[in-house]
């Protein structure tokens, strides 16, 4: 029988997410402390600790949350075999572009290159969906080309990419643009344009 999440618990979770999420966004993760999430949130530093361990889990779980809400529509989306597989792909990248790299670039700086199992289980969970997209896309291109086509893709939505543009003097919405022309060309094309 699976565990029930008592109600004032729930409801502290959600505050310290909420707390954490907002004060790192606005803040950064290195100016903000536990104490500072906890006094925020209205909990005891302890629940803080006790909930989540440490900052490391905090952001992790603070990743996960918005992945959470996110991925069930887009991978039920990305599978509708009805529709252009080339523009569920690109709308797949859109989704995840507006939903998880901008709003989480924070929460992803934070996390940094740490490949946790659960972070590496959900990758790859995108790529394998993203990668049978593609191949519907254009059925002669070779597994292991479509393959990496998808990790390709999903490069371009890294936070750390998305700062070195941004750096560079482009808007979000200029990088938005430009990364899904890009992938659209990609999937129905290939990389040459041929």
């Amino acid at each position: 029988m699976a565990h029930r999440e008592r109600a004032d618990a729930a409801r502290n979770r959600r505050a310290i997410l909420l707390a954490a999420h907002r004060l790192i966004c606005e803040n950064g993760i290195d100016q903000v402390s536990m104490s500072d999430i906890a006094a925020e949130a209205g909990v005891g530093k302890g629940t803080l600790f006790r909930r989540f361990g440490d900052r490391a889990g905090l952001v992790n779980a603070l990743f996960e949350q918005l992945t959470e809400d996110w991925e069930p529509d887009a991978l039920a989306a990305l599978a509708d075999s009805g529709t252009d597989p080339a523009g569920r792909a690109v709308a797949f990248l859109a989704g995840l572009f507006d939903r998880i790299t901008v709003p989480g670039r924070p929460l992803l700086r934070a996390m940094g290159n740490h490949a946790t199992p659960d972070r590496m289980r959900r990758y790859r969970t995108w790529q394998s969906a993203l990668a049978a997209v593609i191949a519907e896309a254009r059925p002669g291109l070779p597994e292991e080309e479509t393959a990496f086509t998808a990790h390709v893709l999903l490069g371009t939505l890294r936070a750390d990419f998305v700062d070195l543009l941004s750096g560079g003097g482009m808007t979000v919405e200029e990088i938005r643009t430009r990364i899904l022309a890009h992938a659209d060309r990609v999937i129905r094309s290939g990389p040459s344009g041929g």
